[in-house]
């Protein structure tokens, strides 16, 4: 059987618009294969809860808003119909909280699952409840801190007032008569200034000419300084080298042999004589100490003493 190409088309089609629904849930978190249950949740407002808003179980998402519906004869309020998957356990303890998702304000419904003691039905109501929104919880603790400032302020300006004002009355009058009293001052000094200031100019005139006539004498002084450095170095000098030429000459004569000093360096000889008549000398000078009466003699009546025993042990025998 031969297909035409009218009915290829509408397969085609339907076949399209079945993809384009599945990958549309499927990107929506849905799993469409699932079966599901529907809720209704009752709220006062919605604040922007949208059909298709994601429906929350501990984070993971479990199902869908399908519909919002308002209802005239009880009071205006929102009746919610959620799409929920149907392996949630939904029972009597459930909770259906309308809170916001993220910064932005994105409304969702987050069930809270407990201990049920009856589970639900496709159709039953959930009960309901609404998350504050943070510009209500800043106002609500702001409030209290504003009214608190407001009263503090509002006692402050009774206890303070009256006298800050006398206070600050006082500051600004003595502060004009302070200002008043500075004025007449500098008014009648502005003559003592004027003169004070021609004074100065006047003796920093004369210092100048002080300089001027002060730097050549300060610089012939330098120069004498100068010679007399030079005179007194140059004696110096002098003095050195003549000391040094006489060490010089000193020098030569006795390594020429001149002068006892030169005999006594280069003259061996004469070294050895020197010596030995040291050493007989100090034997002599011994020997007078040992025995003094062989060289002085003292009688009181002129005699002569006898020789000693060791003066005629001495004497040459000239009997023989």
């Amino acid at each position: 059987m031969q297909i035409s190409k009218e009915v290829k088309v509408g397969i085609l089609a339907v076949a399209a618009g079945a993809m384009l629904f599945f990958g549309v849930n499927y990107l929506k978190g849905e799993d469409v294969f699932s079966p599901r249950k529907k809720y209704f949740v009752v709220f006062n407002s919605v604040d922007g809860l949208a059909a298709s808003n994601a429906v929350y179980v501990s984070g993971i998402n479990v199902g869908k808003v399908e519909s919002l519906a308002l209802m005239p004869d009880r009071n205006n309020q929102v009746l919610v119909t959620l799409d929920v998957n149907r392996d949630i356990q939904v029972g009597d303890s459930t909770v259906a909280l309308l809170a916001s998702s993220g910064l932005l304000g994105n409304k969702m419904v987050v069930l809270t699952l407990k201990h049920n003691a009856k589970l639900f039905e496709s159709g039953d109501t959930i009960a309901g409840y609404k998350e504050k929104a943070m510009a209500d919880m800043i106002s609500e603790k702001a409030l209290p801190i504003i009214d608190n400032l407001d009263s503090t302020i509002l006692k402050l300006n009774k206890i303070l007032g009256d006298r800050m004002g006398k206070s600050i009355n006082g500051i600004m009058t003595n502060a004009e008569m302070a200002s008043m009293d500075l004025r007449l001052t500098m008014a009648h000094s502005k003559n003592n200034f004027i003169g004070i200031v021609a004074n100065l100019n006047a003796l920093s005139a004369s210092l100048k000419e002080t300089e001027r006539s002060v730097k050549p004498l300060l610089v012939k002084m330098n120069t004498f300084a100068d010679s007399l450095n030079d005179l007194e170095l140059k004696k110096v000098v002098d003095n050195a080298t003549a000391t040094m030429k006489n060490l010089s000459d000193i020098s030569s004569k006795i390594d020429k042999g001149q002068g006892s000093m030169g005999m006594l360096v280069n003259d061996k000889e004469f070294y050895n004589n020197l010596n030995t008549s040291a050493k007989d000398l100090d034997n002599l000078l011994l020997d007078m100490k040992a025995r003094p009466s062989r060289y002085i003699h003292f009688s009181v009546f002129g005699k002569k003493e006898k020789k000693s025993k060791e003066e005629k042990n001495t004497q040459p025998n000239t009997s023989k």
